[in-house]
């Protein structure tokens, strides 16, 4: 028979010090989540098909049960944790944390990893503004404990992108093409898409796939530019955020995108994402999505989220040289096994040691050549004895 043993594409194998960086990661940023006083949640990697949306079923790992029911690997986190919350009585507000594999079948030689490491929180029964702080703060100091440089949040609003397509009457394949436009900020394509509104609507469309950068600038250029003053409002709240956010980290780099648009179609406010150098493209997302109990058949339950791609950020961190080498092992214990109880005792006493699991001494010496370990002592019936120094034979 003959076995297939390559990686499916967008996946790959962790090795050693990358593994070990990685479970180091994830560890620290649970643990930064703990200290905030978040819960932990689990969630199953296979969910019936239906817990997720729609939108996005064509990049969606599908399989059939025993039973002939349509599963699929979890594309997304937030979703399975509103399948719980809204299913199980569980009693709100909460804060939750979690971390985990999810799986999407991007298109091919896309670049894009069809397999990633996501940690997150949700803040769910939470409206008030306290919530989106909380996410914003928690992003950007996680930032700094992971000492990631340069690092900027972008902000901006679902619920500007949501009025911005009551007012131009867009839906259907209409609003997917804007929606495609924005996200590729596309100057030339949307000039063209914006020729059958009227000239000040054109204008700002135009304008739109350009507007971000600083905030108050970047707010006041759109303001000027903007048809209707109803669509201040969104732009007020982002103003708002920023303004709150940098009283208390006033080193923190907040950006605006007037026209960001989330992958995910749930989000209804304030939503953000960071950015650092080195980062092919944004490793942390999030924002208030209201409206996603609706999906589970509920009333509207507020809540906001904050989700980090952690296989981007050890990326950053490796392209920084962040991430820790493993300590070097100076000694290499070789023993007789009726001496292993005098061996470990040694191993735990000295720290830059390391166990011999040959046979032999002369196995040991090689190895320890081999990986440049200075030293080889070995415990045998006689008692204890160097049998090896880096550079000679004892």
């Amino acid at each position: 028979m003959n076995w297939n043993l390559n990686l499916p594409t967008g996946t790959r194998d962790k090795l050693f010090r990358e593994a070990e960086a990685a479970h180091k990661l994830e560890n620290t940023v649970l643990d930064f989540f703990k200290e905030r006083d978040f819960m932990r949640i689990e969630t199953p990697i296979i969910e019936f098909e239906d817990v997720f949306s729609s939108e996005t079923k064509e990049t969606h790992y599908r399989f059939f049960d025993e039973k002939g029911r349509l599963l699929a690997l979890r594309p997304d986190m937030t979703l399975p944790i509103g399948r719980v919350v809204h299913t199980t009585g569980v009693h709100l507000p909460l804060k939750l944390s979690y971390s985990g594999k999810i799986f999407r079948a991007n298109a091919g030689f896309s670049g894009d990893r069809n397999e990633e490491t996501q940690a997150g929180i949700e803040l769910i029964g939470y409206g008030s503004k306290k919530a989106e702080i909380e996410c914003l703060l928690s992003g950007i100091r996680l930032m700094q404990t992971l000492a990631i440089p340069d690092f900027q949040m972008e902000l901006g609003h679902a619920g500007f992108y949501e009025l911005l397509l009551q007012k131009l009457h867009l839906s259907g394949q209409a609003e997917n093409e804007f929606r495609s436009l924005l996200q590729n900020k596309s100057l030339s394509e949307m000039q063209a898409f914006s020729e059958q509104f009227e000239p000040k609507w054109a204008r700002f469309l135009c304008a739109l796939p350009r507007l971000f950068g600083e905030v108050h600038p970047t707010i006041l250029e759109a303001k000027a530019l903007l048809p209707d003053e109803e669509l201040n409002a969104p732009l007020d709240e982002i103003l708002e955020m920023a303004t709150i956010i940098q009283q208390v980290e006033p080193n923190a780099s907040l950006l605006v995108d007037i026209g960001l648009v989330q992958e995910l179609r749930y989000y209804t406010g304030l939503i953000f994402r960071g950015f650092a150098s080195f980062a092919a493209d944004y490793f942390l997302s999030g924002g208030r999505y209201d409206r996603l109990s609706e999906h589970f058949g509920q009333t509207k339950v507020p809540a906001v989220g904050l989700a980090l791609h952690l296989d981007s950020i050890l990326a950053v961190k490796e392209r920084h040289g962040l991430t820790e080498k493993f300590s070097k092992k100076e000694i290499l214990i070789h023993y007789d096994v009726t001496e292993l109880k005098m061996a470990e005792r040694y191993y735990a006493e000295h720290p830059e040691s390391v166990l011999s699991f040959l046979d032999s001494e002369r196995e040991s010496i090689a190895f320890a050549r081999k990986w440049d370990i200075g030293t080889v002592v070995s415990f045998q019936k006689e008692g204890l004895k160097v049998i090896f120094e880096r550079g000679e034979r004892v």
